[in-house]
């Protein structure tokens, strides 16, 4: 039997999208000898964005100036200065460049899939998909997403003759689906990744049957791109009064906190503005129409927006609604039973015959290159129908701590502490909540406890600014891995963590129980992190603008450089 070929790095990056590039571009600043290396298993820079899984009509939910890094602005869609679209291409292209730029394409392993990372005595070991290579590494950043394992319905398909992919792969079967043959395609599912898809087929011409089941969460929320055509929603949602009109487990001081927080008047005024806002994403979306649109209604009886109990969705084509209300799409609320030849049956429904099936099911475990005793002892959630446990056994008494933080985020954030009611509560059990017990959504912390500074989890919270989130959670997770930041006790962070994911769970309840959603809250976290860094993340001129002005990128640019230029200050 032939020997494992062993290669030897300082740093593995798993992860080659927007917090893989700025881990690895931050880390060579700080330590530009180092051996890192970057694994993917696309064939190019990206992600959720790689080149291949880019489709026509593909948008982010944001404006321009909004989604790009601190110091590195993202040039125009076409070079036209009044488009404040951000296409899927302009972010490709973008991440490729940001590659090229800081000589990063060298350093990425592309079409290369870590199965499996375990720890040894010196760091990780990582093995590869069909090869015997194995990769030694000192430090292991993961920076894999929670969009990059595909999760597909355990259907029967042994009898099936119709076309079938999962959403991550319409980029590359988009021209088959062209194809004039096919004429009826099957959506399956009600993500964000649904809402696109019925989208893009309605606009090919294509007959639309978008099957959604009655259970779980339902429907997403969908705001518009301005609202009262005016007010950029995204913008509006990226300033700090937004900051305190979100209840945030990391924003419990100060005036307004307590204003907005903790009188009646105040959480009135946030419910009411919640209330509003619900209304006019109601009346955009034209749900009370009486056509099939209005089966995608929300299955919340309150400020369904605030909550977004489903996920939410920002609609940045004009011509959205108007096509999703036309005649080429039937809504069932359905479960696919069988598939046999290309007739589709469902659980409650009449049969059709199809010519191809897009299931947007969502995602899988992208934890899953660790085993469960990894899972255990890094901090992680498991996965398929076994139900959460506090898996870190005697080191942490992880069930005590959960107990205190629910009372704690009840006292805190009042406005919290009463649930709206939904369809079905099932999906809702605070017992099948996934767990990352991750302090700063970073450090394992029973790790951290024994003085194991060998692991960063990335990217593992939800935030309407990506780039700017990856940015500066990448630099306070190298800070750790290189010992340059000081944690607290293990008391300290496990209050912090039972804290932050009883908040999620409260404050974004489905959403919350999947994963760790900071969707309207990322000025808290940035805050949050600066302090530890002993930086100012009050960025604005006056008070004003520091309560009513966007945040965007730009108005951090340069913040890697202020730490560094602290740092030396403080050696002399």
């Amino acid at each position: 039997m032939e020997a494992n070929i062993m290669s030897q790095v300082d740093v593995a990056i798993i992860g080659a999208g927007w917090y893989g590039l700025v881990a690895a571009r931050t880390y060579l600043r700080l330590r530009p000898s180092t051996r890192l290396i970057i694994i993917d298993s696309d064939n190019t820079v990206g992600g959720v964005w790689s080149k291949d899984r880019l489709y026509p009509n593909l948008v982010a939910q944001v404006r321009h100036g909004l989604f790009n890094y601190s110091d590195t602005p993202m040039p125009r869609n076409g070079g036209n200065a009044k488009d404040p679209k951000v296409t899927g291409e302009m972010i490709h292209n973008y991440l490729r460049g940001y590659a090229e730029d800081h000589d990063l394409l060298r350093r990425i392993r592309f079409n290369t899939f870590v199965t499996d990372a375990k720890k040894f005595d010196g760091g990780w070991r990582l093995s590869l998909k069909g090869t015997d290579e194995v990769i030694e590494t000192e430090k292991l950043m993961v920076a894999t997403g929670v969009t990059s394992i595909p999760s597909l319905p355990g259907l029967d398909l042994s009898a099936s003759s119709l076309p079938i992919i999962h959403s991550r792969d319409l980029g590359t079967h988009y021209q088959e689906i062209g194809d004039e043959a096919i004429k009826e395609v099957v959506v399956v599912g009600a993500a964000k990744s649904a809402y696109d898809a019925v989208y893009l087929l309605l606009k090919m011409g294509k007959k639309v049957t978008w099957a959604i089941r009655r259970e779980g969460g339902g429907p997403l929320s969908i705001m518009p791109y301005k609202v009262l055509n005016t007010i950029n929603a995204i913008a509006f949602a990226s300033t700090r009064l937004m900051s305190h009109l979100s209840p945030s487990i990391l924003n419990t001081e100060g005036r307004l906190y307590k204003a907005f927080h903790k009188t009646r008047p105040g959480r009135w005024c946030i419910g009411r503005f919640w209330d509003f806002l619900d209304l006019n994403s109601s009346i955009h979306a034209g749900y009370s129409k009486g056509d099939h649109v209005a089966q995608l209604k929300p299955e919340i009886d309150r400020q369904s927006v605030f909550w977004a109990s489903s996920g939410l969705g920002i609609v940045t084509l004009p011509d959205f609604w108007p096509t999703l209300h036309g005649p080429n799409l039937t809504i069932r609320r359905d479960v696919v039973d069988e598939i046999k030849g290309k007739t589709v049956k469902f659980e409650s429904s009449e049969p059709i015959n199809a010519d191809y099936m897009i299931m947007c099911t969502g995602w899988g475990d992208h934890s899953g290159i660790f085993d469960a005793q990894h899972k255990a002892m890094i901090g992680l959630p498991t996965y398929g129908s076994e139900v959460e446990v506090f898996s870190e056994g005697g080191d942490i008494d992880w069930k005590t701590y959960y107990e205190t933080a629910d009372k704690s985020v009840n006292e805190k954030l009042p406005f919290l502490a009463k649930p709206p009611n939904q369809k079905y509560t099932k999906a809702s059990d605070p017992a099948l909540q996934k767990k990352w017990n991750l302090y700063r959504r970073v450090v394992p912390v029973s790790m951290a406890a024994k003085g194991d500074r060998s692991l960063a989890i990335l990217g593992q919270i939800h935030t309407v600014q990506t780039p700017l989130v990856s940015e500066v959670q990448s630099l306070w997770a190298i800070l750790y891995l290189l010992g340059e930041i000081e944690l607290p006790d293990v008391d300290t962070m496990a209050k912090e963590v039972s804290l932050w994911n009883t908040w999620t769970r409260k404050r974004y309840l489905n959403q919350g129980l999947k994963h760790t959603y900071s969707l309207y809250d990322f000025i808290s976290y940035i805050d949050t992190i600066f302090r530890d860094l002993k930086l100012d993340s009050h960025r604005k001129s006056n008070f004003v603008s520091e309560l009513l002005s966007p945040y965007e990128p730009q108005d951090f640019n340069g913040f890697v450089d202020e730490y560094l230029r602290k740092r030396e200050a403080s050696k002399t």
